[in-house]
């Protein structure tokens, strides 16, 4: 009796949960072509860059423009500084609009919040629109159908605690043995099936099809970024900031912004924080050896020269060397 009303039910249970999550999933990461793009159509520096990895992707691009065009420098303290003019580019005016919570702000910081303007949900919603990126507002969804999935793994537990006391008492010794058995394969049928599975995952970056866009986008060295509603961007900036789009900030391409992102120090600042400040003790004359100078601004001071002995000072009126 236990199979046809607790395990039968159990399964099918398990099976409509799973069903209804693959199917909201599905909805969320290959969301329907409304107005399919047209293969010629060439997509934007930022279509690219959200394509990538989403909105967080399309504010760095912004700021990697920015920072090339002189219009959103780093300060001392490795933020950014956001007092520039204004462009005609949407996305990098909502940068640079975050001026109102301060002038000068962490890199990570304008990155988040700039990640949330409306210019950004723009390129996402358009993205959407054509079938490219995957829709975020099937996120809840999916969280709602994940909430069911294990609503009804507990109550098959429930079940499964059910059939074995019906059988141990109306069955006799040791027939519980074979419910237990029974929901026990359910349970490694289902640990089998999600395995490895993401519980929550996020409308993030591409489609499929959107992904397939932009692998060409990637595998094309002579593609240059176009910036949205024909702003004009400078030839000088549009390599770097076309690997910018396509590969992301990093010390490779843009070394100061990649390193104020995660709040470390600017190279140059860091170049002379490693060597300490000069002086007219340690500087090394041009007519003083390699050696010697290489020796005294790694000891920060000057040893003494053989012919003078320990008597020296090290004032550096000889330049170290005759």
């Amino acid at each position: 009796m236990w199979l046809a009303y607790l395990l039968v039910p159990a399964a099918v249970l398990l099976a409509t949960a799973d069903l209804l999550r693959t199917l909201a999933h599905r909805h969320m990461t290959r969301p329907r072509a409304r107005t399919p793009r047209p293969a010629r159509d060439a997509l934007t520096m930022y279509e690219v860059a959200h394509l990538r990895n989403g909105a967080s992707a399309v504010a760095e691009t912004a700021m990697a423009a920015l920072h090339l065009a002189g219009r959103l420098p780093i300060t001392a303290d490795h933020r950014l500084d956001l007092t520039g003019r204004r462009p005609r580019d949407p996305v990098q005016a909502a940068v640079l609009a975050l001026r109102s919570a301060g002038d000068v702000r962490p890199a990570a910081v304008v990155r988040d919040e700039a990640a949330g303007s409306a210019a950004v949900a723009r390129v996402a919603a358009r993205l959407v629109e054509q079938g490219l990126a995957m829709d975020k507002a099937r996120e809840k969804g999916v969280d709602d159908a994940t909430d069911f999935e294990a609503a009804a793994a507990c109550l098959a537990g429930v079940l499964g605690i059910a059939a074995v006391i019906w059988s141990a008492a109306a069955d006799g010794p040791w027939h519980w043995l074979r419910p237990l058995g029974a929901f026990a394969l359910l349970v490694v049928v289902r640990a089998g099936r999600y395995a490895g599975r993401d519980d929550r995952p996020r409308a993030r970056g591409a489609s499929p099809a959107g992904r397939a866009r932009y692998e060409g986008v990637l595998t094309d060295e002579a593609w240059e970024p176009r910036p949205d509603r024909g702003t004009r961007l400078p030839a000088g900036n549009r390599r770097t900031v076309a690997e910018v789009s396509r590969r992301g900030l990093n010390a490779l391409t843009l070394p100061e912004p990649a390193l104020a992102m995660v709040g470390g120090p600017r190279p140059d600042k860091e170049d002379r924080s490693a060597a300490g400040p000069r002086s007219p003790s340690n500087a090394p004359s041009s007519a003083g050896s390699a050696g010697s100078a290489g020796s005294s601004n790694r000891d920060r001071s000057v040893s003494d020269p053989p012919s003078l002995g320990a008597g020296c000072a090290g004032c550096g009126g000889c330049g170290g060397g005759f």
